[in-house]
């Protein structure tokens, strides 16, 4: 009993850093594996292009992938990937699209997805109407003798056929401009609940002349 003890407790600290050595050794090369999977989710069709997505199935796809298994691990849960769309698809309606690979993002750059089931998607797209319209400031308290400039003062909106009549401007996001002192500069948002370019506009507040 006594040489059992003297084992175990004869150069302890080196024991025990060798074995804390080997754990973390072994952690190490466990994170380092590399895994290949299958996973499935849902996904979010990403329009680029001068069309909206309003309906498209089905709701998920299969994903091959492979990686270190601590990022396959971090990819648990994932309940959504976006799916970019070719930026030029012809009239609306439904529409029967291929999926690659390279348009599928995922969360973890270091993943490399291998397959991608089903290979073709349906999506049914509405074109929307490009319409040039002047940008107008949304303010209060403007003061008095100023001189307003927009750059640019107007804007490109992405707008559905039965919308195109309806929309004859786009304004700033609301500012108060009370107690201002001229000259002065601000960037301010364009607000609204379509697709817009560009998505700011430079307001100059000068005296004038």
């Amino acid at each position: 009993m006594k040489k059992l003890y003297n084992l175990i407790t004869n150069n302890f600290q080196y024991k025990l850093l060798a074995v804390v050595f080997s754990i973390l050794l072994w952690f190490l090369a466990t994170n380092k594996e590399i895994v290949d999977t299958t996973i499935t989710v849902n996904y979010k069709p990403i329009s680029k292009g001068n069309y909206k997505v309003v309906d498209y199935y089905p709701r998920k796809i299969t994903l091959r992938i492979e990686g270190y298994r601590k990022d396959i691990l971090s990819l648990e849960g994932l309940k959504e990937v976006k799916l970019i769309l070719p930026p030029n698809i012809e009239g609306s309606g439904w529409k029967t699209i291929r999926i690659r690979k390279e348009n599928i993002q995922l969360p973890v750059e270091s993943v490399k997805l291998k397959k991608v089931s089903p290979k073709m998607i349906k999506v049914k797209i509405e074109k929307l109407y490009r319409k040039i319209v002047p940008v107008v400031l949304n303010a209060e308290g403007i003061p008095k003798g100023a001189k307003v400039k927009i750059d640019p003062n107007y804007a490109v909106v992405l707008l559905p056929e039965d919308k195109k009549d309806f929309v004859f401007e786009v304004k700033t996001e609301k500012i108060d401009l009370k107690g201002v002192k001229l000259p002065a500069t601000f960037v301010l948002k364009l607000k609204t609940v379509y697709s817009v370019e560009p998505k700011e506009v430079k307001i100059t507040l000068e005296e004038k002349r």
